[in-house]
């Protein structure tokens, strides 16, 4: 009888450990923000979201990786997919994933295309250890703010100018395209001018860009970045590239100090 027991000990052993791990050896950083142990116990998986959920739309979400030892996970091979389990589909553009270190991992262009339950699949592989958990959003709803139609609005009505007001009317801002004429697969770089609504020029400002195609449903090829100002409130944007002709739309991000606000332009490359 005592070998039996024994014996049984050392077969519960090892899912006695795995138990512990699951429960008590993970650190959880931030108090609102998500998080899971992986299905195996050899990872926790912090999610961070900017605006505390996903929307309909393009997010960005940071990921905090720690091992079953509570350590940083660096190095690590993530792969993360929005799913919608009621149509058995996900979505066609894949996420951006760059390691920031420390175990931070951004995830940019989670893309979630229309409205419902959703799950985010995430895998974390490191040396020869992978593992997954899933992340369910039960509801997601359109974001309040400005979200991009799905379908085009005729040809005639699509406002294509240069300058425009931003959405809460604090900037106004100009582009101007280096290239001329606007052409399919070819990177190039603009410049972008902010003024106040007022006309005065906005300088030291941080300046994000991203861009879509709404009837496609996938962005840009590129990761467009601005990366200097060239002038008073100039700024250059590198790394543009259409890859299809029709109707995009490119989003621009302006902060400065206090003041925070977007402006859309609709582009039509050929």
């Amino acid at each position: 009888m005592k070998l039996l027991f024994s014996a049984f000990l050392i077969v519960l052993m090892p899912f006695m450990v795995s138990a512990d791990t699951d429960h008590s050896k993970f650190t959880q950083h931030y108090k609102e923000s998500l998080f899971k142990i992986t299905e195996n116990g050899h990872f926790s998986v912090e999610m961070v979201l900017k605006e505390k959920v996903l929307q309909v739309g393009k997010n960005a979400i940071n990921l905090i990786l720690h091992d079953n030892k509570d350590r940083d996970v660096v190095g690590a091979t993530l792969t993360v997919i929005p799913w919608m389990p009621d149509m058995g589909h996900g979505v066609s553009e894949q996420p951006v994933i760059e390691e920031k270190g420390g175990g931070l991992y951004k995830v940019k262009n989670v893309v979630i295309s229309m409205s419902g339950r959703w799950e985010l699949r995430i895998t974390v592989a490191r040396d020869a250890t992978e593992d997954t958990t899933v992340f369910e959003f039960k509801d997601i709803k359109k974001g309040k703010g400005h979200h991009h139609a799905m379908s085009a609005p005729a040809a005639g009505d699509i406002d294509l100018s240069v300058t425009r007001l931003s959405h809460k009317k604090l900037f106004s801002v100009t582009y101007e395209s280096l290239l001329d004429p606007l052409r399919i697969n070819r990177i190039h770089s603009w410049k972008l001018t902010v003024k106040t609504a007022d006309g005065q020029p906005v300088t030291g400002a941080t300046v994000t860009v991203d861009g879509d195609m709404p009837e496609h449903g996938h962005g840009l090829p590129t990761q467009p970045e601005v990366t200097q100002e060239v002038g008073q409130g100039v700024y250059l944007v590198e790394g543009l590239k259409f890859s299809m002709p029709g109707w995009w739309v490119m989003d621009f991000h302006i902060q400065k100090n206090d003041q925070e606000d977007t402006v859309t332009f609709n582009i039509q490359p050929k």
